[in-house]
């Protein structure tokens, strides 16, 4: 199964409610989804995060937003969604995220890609460097790229929040 991050769209009143009550992440999470609401992307979070940022974990916002900033949904303890809370980005966060995502283009996102970095940071899922074909892996993180634009650039347009979780 593996760890899999979901971006999930939200209205401003939502977020500030799971804020206020982080109790109701977990209700929230398990509810039915309008289609085009959220977007999976499966294990390709960490390859994300490493193209936009050149880091494991770290970066400057906006592009570290899929791993950093934003608002945490209450803690670690009580509010574990998984592989720990979920993390929420105002609309205007979402509006900074598309922007700067919209700045980069396919053959610049695609130039970023290096497994052996990759597999050096340990960037999930290990491995990058193994594959038999790496043209693959560069084409899996570029659909999951423009994916994620899309997304993201669609909940800017609809002055959405979103929810970031693992």
């Amino acid at each position: 199964m593996g760890m899999r991050m979901t971006l999930r769209k939200v209205s401003k009143v939502e977020l500030r409610e799971l804020l206020i009550n982080p109790d109701g992440i977990f209700d929230f999470i398990d509810n039915d989804v309008t289609q085009g609401q959220e977007l999976d992307l499966d294990k390709a979070w960490h390859g994300l995060h490493f193209m936009l940022t050149g880091t494991a974990w770290e970066g400057a916002e906006p592009l570290a937003y899929l791993l950093a900033g934003g608002h945490t949904i209450g803690n670690d303890e009580e509010h574990d969604v998984g592989y720990g809370p979920a993390r929420g980005l105002t609309d205007i966060e979402v509006k900074q995220f598309a922007n700067a995502l919209d700045t980069i283009t396919q053959a610049e996102f695609q130039a970023r890609y290096n497994s052996a970095r990759m597999d050096a940071l340990e960037i999930y899922p290990i491995g990058w460097s193994q594959e038999a074909n790496p043209q693959e892996m560069v084409e899996w993180m570029t659909s999951s790229f423009i994916q994620m634009t899309k997304f993201v650039g669609g909940a800017a347009g609809e002055s959405a929040a979103l929810l970031i979780y693992l």
